[in-house]
Formats: structure tokens, sequence, C-alpha cells
């Protein structure tokens, strides 16, 4: 921000040179500064910082200044004279029909102005302030932003249809050229001041052509308001506009000034271009914003800055800043004034103080907080084992990108309606192929074994832990998920294992699978067959757990897979790690060695061949309870005397009590139970 010194003067008395001034600036927190004499005045060029929204004027400058060399700030005197009739709000009528973005909007009027040229004292300052001068209306509302930090603007109100202001959301595609002759296509997350018929300007950032002030205006509609700082800087940015104007409104402009910076242009405009002032202002502001109270332990001054200020000294400050504090014993009681809206704990409160108390006065001293070694968080401490565990089993890891094109789901075989299909669509993509969030790692984990391929790297085995994003109403919805792929030979340089076990299979990836439930300490999960379009059918599978499902598995359809370049043989799985990791024990639970002896039982059974050996060991578990230490499928035969479409599945069963010798009574009881309850759900016969 620029501005002139004698300027400044106008409202503080500076008693440092202009060389001492330049040093002391930046210890105030001003940033780097530069200083360019101008015959007798000099132009101050400050570095604002992103939250000090009230240093961005003359006044805000000036009452740092004051603090700093304990005198009092001087404010502009304003006296109105307002015409008894009519009132403003006969003329002037207002509606914010988006009140989330403008929190206040206030309006006056001034008739019979003669626009021209401005007084040079007026256009001087603003030129040599970076700021070109256009018209004596036009630079009152620049010499008040830039003197009191509140951003105007003066509308032809003759050239405002229906006499009103609107200030809504831009309707998606409206036009509007600019002050600057450019014509731009808005959208709804745009705000604009608009008539009965059209948008006039771009809220807070750069007005319209169609209502800008010329020479033949006679009537002024003056708006001062406060906008919503974020709405303004997307806007700004997306328009690839940024005004005096925006900068302000981007760090936050004080509601509670609107008011006195409006008063202050109408007394300049009246000043500079005569005509007569309406009486009273439009002033819509539904919810005041609530005055931020703070108490500062004294203590706490000493604590952070590692050195005692005398209370006296540092309630003194904050007085001079334009805090209210009272001192109540050890701790000040400080009300925030409007236009400080950075301040809001007493961290901030600390930092004003030792702005004005120097720097240069604070000790070096050593820290006197412990230092505690940092650690991966919990959630990421389980990720690098699943990790670990995947290296471990031979995978590599891959990482892809977290965006990505509806497109790329097209070669999965997915139905119209399936939940992948539903991706969050980002509102500035940097590409046409990265426009939305991707819902499921796989796309990106065959796009990287394509790659492989074409470079005749045709043994790929590779794993990606990542986050996939699903819509949930106004929110997006984080999973993890672990997907995993393998082709080719998993054994290199192994001669004398024939080539079947040695390329990648169902079982190898169902292994690999097992391997990390066991790693999690994770009991009970199943393999239990399942379709799914992107996998063959009858060679696809769903890990299962308390009923409910962790994830697939299974080889890769041919379509799929020619899709993406890939040979026959490819097969993926796909988890939920959120739901693996919650069932997962990290700890291990150590068990004492067992007092009593087990007792092992044979059981052979001939079942269907649908029925998965996994749901025959569910019935055992069921009906063996606790006694039951492990149930071992050893044996699996079909062919005669077994009829077609059955199997013979033998299983190892050891029982064992924690607290008593088993007899054999008891275990015959057990086994009982355990034949009745086979025959009943799955239908099986026994061998003897």
């Amino acid at each position: 921000m620029r501005i002139l010194l004698l300027w400044l003067k106008d409202y503080v008395d500076v008693p440092w040179s202009v060389e001492e001034l330049a040093e002391r600036l930046p210890m105030l927190g001003f940033g780097d500064t530069a200083v360019t004499r101008v015959g007798e005045d000099a132009i101050l060029d400050l570095e604002i910082g992103a939250n000090r929204g009230d240093l961005m004027s003359v006044i805000g400058v000036a009452r740092e200044l004051a603090a700093a060399s304990r005198n009092a700030i001087r404010f502009p005197r304003v006296d109105l004279v307002e015409d008894p009739t009519p009132p403003v709000t006969e003329l002037a009528r207002v509606e914010v029909a988006a009140p989330e973005l403008c929190p206040r909007y206030t309006a006056r009027m001034i008739l019979d102005v003669q626009v021209g040229s401005s007084p040079g004292w007026m256009a001087g300052r603003l030129e040599a302030c970076g700021v070109r001068s256009i018209n004596n209306v036009v630079d009152v509302t620049n010499y008040v932003m830039l003197e009191m930090g509140q951003p105007l603007h003066a509308f032809d109100y003759d050239r405002l249809q229906g006499g009103r202001v609107i200030v809504r959301r831009a309707h998606r595609g409206e036009p509007l050229t600019t002050l600057d002759g450019v014509e731009r296509r808005l959208d709804p997350d745009t705000l604009v001041i608009a008539d009965t018929q059209r948008a006039v300007g771009v809220a807070g950032i750069i007005g319209g052509r169609e209502s800008e002030i010329g020479s033949t205006t006679r009537r002024v509609l003056l708006e001062a308001a406060s906008f919503a700082p974020a709405s303004i800087r997307r806007t700004s940015k997306r328009l690839g506009v940024r005004t005096e104007s925006s900068a302000r409104f981007e760090r936050g402009v004080d509601p509670a000034g609107v008011l006195a910076a409006s008063a202050r242009a109408i007394q300049l405009m009246v000043e500079t271009a005569g005509g007569r002032i309406l009486r009273g202002a439009v002033d819509l502001y539904p919810a005041p914003r609530a005055a931020v109270r703070l108490e500062l332990p004294w203590s706490s001054v000493a604590r952070l800055l590692g050195m005692d200020v005398p209370i006296d000294e540092g309630v003194a400050i904050l007085r001079s800043l334009g805090f209210a504090a009272d001192v109540n014993g050890q701790t000040v009681r400080v009300q925030v004034p409007s236009f400080r809206m950075d301040v809001e704990r007493e961290e901030d409160l600390i930092e004003d103080v030792a702005r004005h108390y120097g720097y240069d006065r604070i000790p070096e001293t050593m820290p006197v907080e412990e230092i505690v070694q940092g650690k991966y968080a919990t959630q990421l401490e389980a990720e690098q084992f699943v990790r670990e565990v995947m290296i471990r089993a031979g995978l590599t890891e891959v990482l892809t990108l977290s965006l990505t094109h509806p497109g790329s789901l097209d070669h999965l075989r997915l139905p119209e309606r399936h939940p992948w299909r539903r991706a969050v669509e980002i509102r500035n993509p940097l590409g046409e192929d990265h426009t939305h969030l991707r819902t499921t790692l796989l796309p990106g984990v065959l796009g990287v074994a394509q790659v492989n391929i074409s470079h005749r790297i045709t043994d790929v085995q590779i794993f990606e832990v990542g986050r996939t994003f699903d819509p949930d109403g106004n929110a997006v919805a984080e999973r993890r998920r672990l997907t995993l792929l393998l082709t080719g030979r998993l054994l290199r340089g192994a001669w004398n294992i024939p080539a079947e076990v040695a390329t990648a299979s169902f079982f190898h990836a169902k292994g690999i699978l097992e391997t990390l439930l066991e790693e999690l300490r994770i009991p009970g999960a199943i393999f239990a067959p399942a379709p799914s379009p992107w996998l063959v059918a009858g060679r696809a599978a769903e890990l299962r757990h308390r009923g409910g499902v962790i994830g697939t598995l299974g080889e890769l359809h041919p379509d799929v897979a020619t899709a993406y370049g890939l040979t026959a043989g490819v097969y993926v799985a796909d988890l939920d790690l959120d739901t693996l990791l919650q069932a997962a024990t990290f700890r291990p639970q150590l068990v004492a060695l067992p007092r009593f002896p087990s007792v092992r039982r044979d059981l052979a059974i001939v079942v269907s061949a649908a029925i998965p050996a996994s749901q025959v060991v569910e019935v055992i578990s069921a009906e063996a309870g606790e006694l039951l230490e492990s149930a071992e499928l050893f044996d699996l035969y079909t062919g005669p005397p077994i009829p077609p479409g059955h199997r013979n599945l033998a299983y190892a069963l050891t029982f064992r009590a924690r607290d008593r010798t088993l007899d054999a009574a008891a275990v015959d009881a057990i086994l009982g139970r355990i034949t009745r309850a086979l025959r009943k759900r799955l239908r099986a016969e026994f061998r003897e």
C-alpha cells in the first residue's frame, strides 16, 4: 500500500525523520517498507499482512504511529447539512438477497451534483498513491477509501432501472461490461449489485459501465457496504480482476465503520461537486457483529515474551490502539474494537503489546517448554503397517492422482447407477482429464500396470493405499482403500518351480489378503463367491467380516483387461481400509500356556460343491463355542463314490477347556450338536 507522509501527518504528529520512520515501521509489523522522497513530502510503500485490513488506510497507519509515539490521533471532522425533505428512503430502495455474503449495506444520496475535475490537492494525493484521477465524484470515493480503508462506489441514480439496488448472486451466464471495458460472463458464486433489470457491478471488486458516473450525472447514489472476505477473494481470482477495493475487502472491512466513511464521502462530494444531501441513510444490517471480549492474565505476557512488561504500560499500549482495557488485579479485561477483526485470543493481544513495547527489548532466553518427540498419528501408523505387510508379500507401492475423469470408469463395465459413478466435480479443474475426485483406486492402478506392460515389464505386482471421495449431502466423505494387482510371474528365477505355481493366480491374491488378515489379527473373515462387473464370473469373491463386505477379489474381466492393454491373468483386490482397520487388533493379546490337554477328532462330510469350506467352519464354530480351539481343513476329495456336484471335506477339530480335562463324553456331545447342525443347515452327509 502506498501513502503520502504529509497526508499521514494530517492525523498524527510524527516525531521521527523520514529515515527513522523507515526503520521503525517494520518493527511495528509493516513488513518491507520503501521510502521515496518527493520534494518536501515522501511516499511510503508498506507491506500489509493478509489479516490486517485495518492497516489498509491512512488513518489505520496513523493509529499505529500514534500508539508508537504515545501521541493522540486526529480523526477528520464530519458535519453534514442534510435537506429536510425528501428522506433518502423515498428514492433509494435496497434489497439484500444474499445476506451471508453481504452483512451490511448502506446507501446515501446527493442531488444536483456538478461532475467535473477534482481539486488539485485531491487529485495530487490520489496520483501519488497510484490511483488515477477521474472526476470529482469518483475521486472522492477513492480518496475516502485510501483515507479510512472503506471502499465505496458511486452510481448514477438515473441509470439504475427502477431506482432500486439489489444485492444478489449472479445468474448463470449473466453478462456484465465492467469499468475496464471487458464483457464478463458471471456465475452464481459471484455477488453482484443489480437494479431491477440487470447487474450493474461486481460487489466489492469493480463497477459496471451501465451505471458509471459521467458528465451528465446529477443524482448520485453512494454505496458503502461490507462483503464476506472469502467471497471477494474467490471472485477476484476467478475473474482475474484485482483492485484497490478487492484488496481491502479480502482482508476484511469493519462493518461498524461503514456509515462514518459514507458520511465523510458525502461531505467531500458537496465540497468538490456541490449538491444537496438527502436526509438519512438506507442501512441494512440484520445481524450486527458481536463485540469480542477477552481476558488477559498478565502472567501470560511474561510467559510468551520471556520478559516482564509493566501492566500499566501494557494497558496504555492497548488503549492507544483503540482497545477498551480495564485492570482487575493481575488480569486485563479487553473489549476488541470492531476494526481489529484479526484479534481473537489472548496471544493476539500480547503480540500488540510486544510490537509497541519493542521487539528489541525482548531478551534472548532459551525456551522453557518441554520438547516432546513427534510420532506418527495412530491412523498413519495403521496405514504404514498395512504398507509393510504388502511390501513383505512382494508387492511394490504406487501412488496415483486423486483427480480423475468420469470416462475412466467406462472400461470397468459398471452399470449406469453404480455408486462409483457418483463422483464429486471440481469447480476449477486443472485440465480436461482431472475434473472429478476419484471414487475408486482401480483405474489408477490399472493405468500403472498398463504403463509397465507397454514397456515390456510383464511381471507386475503392485498396491496402493489411498483415499476415495464420495458425495455426502453438501459435504464430501473420504474413505481409505487398499487396491492391489497381480499379473505375470511372482517367483522370478525359480527354475525348479512349475510355471503354474510361479505365475500369479486367484489363490496368490487370496493368500496375500489372508496374510494381511492374520497380521491385523482379524479372525472370522471369510471369502464368499460374489459377482462384480469388472471381474470374471465364477472367479470373483467378496471378503466378508461379521456380516459386512470389506472388499472384492478376483480375476479381471477380459474386456476390462483388453481396454487397458493388459493380457489375461490379471488379478485385483479392492478393500475398504477404514472398515478393515476398525476390526484390527494392533496390540498383541498374551494368552497363558494351556494347563489341560487337547482332544482331536476328525470329521469328514459330503456337501454340495457350491458351499464354501469357510461356511462349514462357521457352522462348526457356532455349535462348538469356546471349547473349539481350531478347525483345519486337511483334505478335499471329489470323484467316485462321491455324487456328482458334491465334494468330501475332511476337518481336524481340536477341543480344549481352560479349567478342566475334557472327557470323551463331553467331546462326543459337542460332535453330536455339530453333525445335527450341518445336516440341517447344509444338508451334509457323513463318511465313517
